[in-house]
């Protein structure tokens, strides 16, 4: 959560860090108080539950490689640029520059490739909320649209919320390869009031699914724009 400062001042803090591992990466975000907290995950993504599959959850094909340009998550009125972003000097994943955007990182697949597309984003900004601070709102089900650089859209469904103390954090299994297209989207929270920082970083799952057109068999309205170009 945030910390709140006498006065209602804002001042700097620095987010909690994902150490990682035998050579995986690093999330090291550096945010700003806000006026208010943002959404708390569901107290069952504190449990850290292991990876299911939903049979329930139509699949499709994946994609072929193309960089993201924008994501939209409707239920939170999320719609954010993405930037593309690498390690920074001390092997950490770069944020954005602009809190406002989300950070794809380049060496990840593109969103809806078949494997694990991370994309990484401040909660919060000297100047408020920043691109993902809506995130703990979330629930498993909800949409996510990744529009791609050569035109086309990615659809993404969430399979999987999770908070992870920084100090206990899995990244072999987080930033880990898999075998379906999967999108990770990765923020801070817990406001640490005492330490001004923050405790853990939420993780959010979602895994490629048809558009809504195709999904509620209705393909006259399915996109021209090669959504489900196979990969």
């Amino acid at each position: 959560m945030f910390g709140f400062l006498p006065g209602g001042r804002r001042g700097a803090c620095t987010a909690a860090t994902t150490v990682f591992a035998a050579g995986a990466l690093t999330l090291v975000a550096s945010v700003l108080t806000g006026p208010q907290p943002p959404p708390a995950p569901p107290r069952s993504a504190y449990a850290a539950p292991a990876d299911e599959h939903h049979p329930g959850q139509p699949r499709t094909t994946a994609m072929h490689r193309s960089q993201p340009s924008e994501i939209v998550i409707p239920t939170i009125g999320l719609r954010t640029r993405v930037d593309s972003v690498t390690r920074a000097t001390d092997g950490s994943v770069a944020l954005p520059a602009d809190p406002d955007h989300a950070g794809w990182y380049t060496g990840s697949v593109t969103p809806g490739e078949n494997g694990n597309a991370i994309t990484v984003g401040h909660v919060d900004s000297h100047l408020g909320p920043a691109a993902f601070y809506g995130l703990g709102a979330l629930r498993n089900g909800s949409r996510i649209t990744v529009t791609r650089h050569d035109g086309s859209t990615a659809h993404f469904t969430v399979s999987g919320i999770e908070v992870w103390a920084k100090d206990a954090f899995p990244s072999e299994r987080v930033y880990g390869p898999t075998t379906t297209p999967t999108l990770t989207l990765i923020t801070c929270t817990g406001w640490d009031s005492t330490h001004q920082t923050y405790r853990s970083n939420l993780v959010i799952t979602a895994q490629l699914t048809p558009p809504p057109e195709i999904r509620n068999g209705n393909l006259s309205r399915a996109p021209a724009d090669g959504a489900l170009r196979p990969g």
